[in-house]
């Protein structure tokens, strides 16, 4: 076991992590360039080559479509590149929003400890982690529109009680810190306090649990897609191009698979960052 002195830079000779990184950061890559790098427009339609078999099955008769194509003839490699731009631009931006609302409450309820302040954002808190996410969801996208602005919303509802309770609990412990007595001696405001010294020092212990997050939210963005609950089509997400194979899955099963694929890969990658972090850091997974 690697112990909690270790340095952040033996993730470097961590095998799960680098092979992590390299994965995430294909996928980074993707998720910038996928609109200059798919081989065909992504939303074109062509009746006449509908339903064709990846390259590499021996069904296969075109040369073109590399992962062939869906019921209607548009070209799937393409789309599983779209899919990733949107899905995982969606998955930031929640983990984003995530992390600011659980900081936010962390701090200062860590600040407000031991206190009546304290026990309400807690008791917020634990109403938020014990409510169903799926039917959080499932509720308030029925009642609204499915946009990017709303899923991102209803995301990010799910991820930040956890920031949340590991920022307070920094907070609590660094706060008893000589550093911060010296600030409150010099007359530093506890706004002050809050964001400059203690929120820079509480960044690590963010840094094992958001890949594992972001690993969740973009199941959890696949699901609703899938259930039509997310992206709306024309838009496009790993989750919608799995929906739109399902009546084919018996006989054209690359339609669904292939997506539901790279959803496992990012999210074992994420999962063997997480892990490679959490082993470093000398906390448990």
């Amino acid at each position: 076991m690697i112990k909690k002195n270790k340095p952040i830079g033996l993730l470097w000779k961590d095998k799960n992590f680098l092979i992590g990184l390299t994965i995430i950061s294909i996928t980074l890559f993707i998720t910038l360039f996928a609109s200059q790098i798919v081989p065909f427009d992504p939303g074109k339609v062509a009746p006449r080559e509908r339903l064709m078999p990846p390259l590499w099955s021996s069904e296969s008769t075109n040369a073109f479509h590399w992962l062939g194509t869906d019921s209607i003839g548009r070209d799937l490699l393409s789309r599983i590149f779209l899919g990733i731009k949107n899905s995982m631009a969606i998955a930031l931006f929640s983990i984003g929003v995530a992390i600011f609302i659980g900081a936010v409450v962390g701090l200062l309820s860590g600040l407000s400890y031991p206190g009546f302040f304290d026990s309400l954002l807690m008791r917020i808190t634990d109403i938020q982690m014990g409510f169903p996410f799926v039917l959080l969801a499932i509720i308030i996208l029925s009642l609204v529109r499915p946009t990017v602005f709303t899923i991102i919303l209803v995301l990010s509802l799910s991820a930040w009680p956890a920031y949340a309770r590991v920022i307070r609990s920094g907070v609590i412990i660094e706060k008893e810190m000589d550093y911060v007595a010296a600030a409150k001696i010099l007359g530093a405001s506890r706004f002050r306090i809050a964001f400059k010294y203690l929120g820079k020092n509480l960044v690590p212990a963010i840094l094992p649990v958001a890949p594992m997050d972001l690993a969740s939210i973009v199941i959890a963005e696949s699901l609703l897609s899938f259930m039509n609950l997310g992206i709306q089509p024309p838009g496009i997400s790993l989750g919608n191009i799995m929906a739109d194979g399902w009546n084919y899955i018996n006989t054209h099963w690359w339609i669904t698979a292939l997506p539901g694929i790279v959803v496992f890969i990012i999210v074992l990658s994420l999962n063997l960052m997480a892990d490679a972090i959490q082993s470093v850091s000398g906390k448990k997974p």
